[in-house]
């Protein structure tokens, strides 16, 4: 699989910029177009969360009033996105132009926002997310559940602090699971072009052993030689002893399945995934 459209949902605050900033970094390394897409909230949507009771001339003030916070942040969206193209000096465009190797086009869609990211992205070879955060944590859930389940392609879940190289030391989460192989496949482009790469298995119930030698051979036939390790999470949950693991190693970019049990056991009871996206400090390749 290569890369070579990346989806880029963004809303106008601050973690658009982070968004932007790491799309326009990958495009470049792997010669890419990326889609800015923001979403349009239909300003009748908000009328059903009002109650009942509402006089039509307050309804039309609420409509009129989600309209201008709607435009409002379209302009500070839009804004981030011409800056970017500005620093990174990137063409615009909605079709391949010969001669260009990196590009970008502007997506407006109204709806709502998993449904508009989920329809984009199933188009998409990466649809790049940021970790929920305060100031828009109802929008970036949205977009994380979005890509990670309604579109079948891969998630890159963005920590807080900007991408500003592409990521050279990576580390691959291993279990054998199916959703680990998807993410593996998904990021076999970041892992070809990494300088180092190392295969990390928890020794848990669910892994047979060290694992990783298996995956470490299937590797060699795409021309990519990693190290394997094989640990103990020491007291840990999963999902931090990866993390921590990956810390250790130096790693830029961590590759991972999401959700390898149930979506609700882990909301109900905590897993891997779950620590995951609330802890990950570098960016994450995850596949589901």
């Amino acid at each position: 699989m290569s890369m070579k459209s990346i989806l880029a949902p963004i809303d106008g605050t601050a973690t658009s910029n982070g968004v932007l900033q790491a799309a326009f970094v990958l495009a470049g390394a792997f010669k890419a177009h990326v889609n800015a897409l923001h979403v349009l909230p239909d300003p009748k949507a908000a009328v059903p969360l009002l109650g009942e009771g509402m006089s039509g001339a307050m309804i039309e003030d609420m409509i009129s009033m989600a309209e201008k916070e709607g435009n409002e942040q379209r302009q500070k969206a839009r804004t981030l996105y011409q800056d970017m193209l500005a620093k990174h000096g990137v063409n615009e465009s909605d079709v391949q132009l010969a001669g260009v190797e990196l590009s970008a086009s502007w997506v407006e869609d109204q709806g709502r926002e998993d449904e508009v990211i989920a329809h984009h992205g199933r188009l998409a070879d990466l649809i790049l997310v940021s970790k929920p955060q305060q100031d828009n944590e109802v929008y970036t859930t949205l977009a994380l559940n979005a890509a990670l389940f309604e579109t079948g392609r891969p998630m890159l879940l963005l920590p807080p602090s900007s991408m500003t190289a592409f990521p050279q030391v990576v580390t691959i989460c291993w279990n054998g699971s199916m959703e680990g192989a998807r993410a593996v496949a998904a990021a076999l482009p970041f892992i070809k072009m990494a300088k180092i790469v190392h295969i990390i298995t928890a020794d848990t119930s669910s892994t047979d052993g060290p694992v990783g030698e298996n995956l470490a051979k299937y590797l060699r036939w795409h021309g990519v030689e990693t190290q394997s390790v094989f640990f103990s999470p020491a007291g840990k949950s999963v999902g931090l002893a990866l993390l921590s693991e990956s810390q250790k190693l130096g790693a830029e970019l961590m590759v991972m399945g999401g959700y390898t049990h149930s979506r609700m056991r882990e909301l109900i009871l905590g897993g891997a995934t779950r620590d995951v996206i609330e802890n990950a400090d570098i960016p994450v390749v995850m596949g589901h």
